[in-house]
């Protein structure tokens, strides 16, 4: 735990306060901005990249976002240090896991920092600085992260972005000289390992399990191998018709999301290992089987 008896600077909750004080207005604003680092806005913006935008940059991007959400997990589950008290909560915010690093504020810095840093444009950098800090900003306001938790969430973010760009030539040279099926198949052994290590070695973390990562990982180790041999679908409109690409963005994203969410009361979070199944299911659904269907469709 970091924290023991009485709070440092940087662990103290009365920052909410002093926020709430300065903008008292804000509550509904911080409340949207915070759903910018949920899973269901990356789940959204990852996929429509990937149906309709950039496929392979996006495959990258995934990656790259899932290295962060599942460190992210573990040095939580590591540190174990508590939320602020629930006096401080915003209304209608019920976080769960621990505090110390934000996950938020760590999965956003990584993703706007790796997307700024690939695409190279002034305003792509200046609007991925912006949502960073406000995502940031968002949880020590609605009371349900310390201001230590943003910054250390920050840090870690960066330094993540750092570490794969530096990482990113030889780990593309290593797998463009592998079997790529042999690679999904071992990053499916390590989804299914890093679930039973999370549920049965290591303390589960209040209100939360692997159950969503570990799914994810599997469903990615089976949807992209199979896409890859059996679609391999283009961004590019077909017949040129913009509209089609936009059906096939709406459409599919309306399918992966009634698995999401709408199987949670047959699939719930809080068993691990039916919430796996729900985002494996979803996961294999968004890489797999819609451009199967949008394919012989004709979206």
């Amino acid at each position: 735990m970091l924290m023991t008896g009485e709070s440092t600077m940087f662990f103290d909750p009365e920052f909410t306060v002093v926020l709430r004080e300065l903008m008292p207005w804000a509550g509904l604003f911080f409340r949207a901005i915070t759903e910018l680092g949920s899973e269901l806005f990356y789940v959204a913006l990852l996929l429509t990249s990937f149906w309709a935008f950039k496929k392979r940059e996006s495959i990258t991007v995934i990656f790259v976002l899932l290295f962060s959400i599942v460190s992210n997990y573990w040095l939580k589950t590591a540190i174990a240090n508590p939320r602020p008290p629930e006096t401080y909560h915003y209304p209608g915010v019920d976080p769960t896991n621990y505090s110390t690093p934000s996950g938020h504020s760590q999965n956003s810095a990584t993703l706007f920092g790796w997307i700024s840093a690939k695409v190279k444009i002034w305003w792509v950098f200046l609007v991925s600085i912006i949502l960073t800090l406000l995502i940031g900003i968002s949880r020590i306001y609605l009371g349900v992260h310390f201001l230590g938790d943003v910054l250390l969430g920050w840090l870690i973010g960066f330094l993540i972005v750092i570490l794969l760009l530096y990482l990113q030539e030889p780990l593309n040279n290593f797998v463009a000289e592998q079997n790529y099926v042999h690679l999904y198949i071992l990053l499916f052994v390590f989804g299914l390992a890093a679930t039973v290590f999370s549920t049965y070695i290591l303390p589960l973390p209040p209100g939360d399990n692997f159950g969503a990562l570990g799914g994810l990982i599997m469903g990615i180790a089976i949807g992209l191998p199979l896409e890859r041999r059996y679609v391999d679908f283009s961004v590019e409109a077909p017949e040129g018709q913009k509209w089609r690409l936009a059906l096939r963005v709406i459409f599919g994203l309306i399918l992966v999301l009634v698995i999401m969410v709408g199987l949670g009361s047959i699939l719930p979070t809080t068993e691990v290992w039916l919430r796996a199944l729900r985002y494996a299911l979803a996961t294999v659904t968004g890489l797999f089987i819609w451009p199967v269907i949008f394919t012989r469709i004709g979206l």
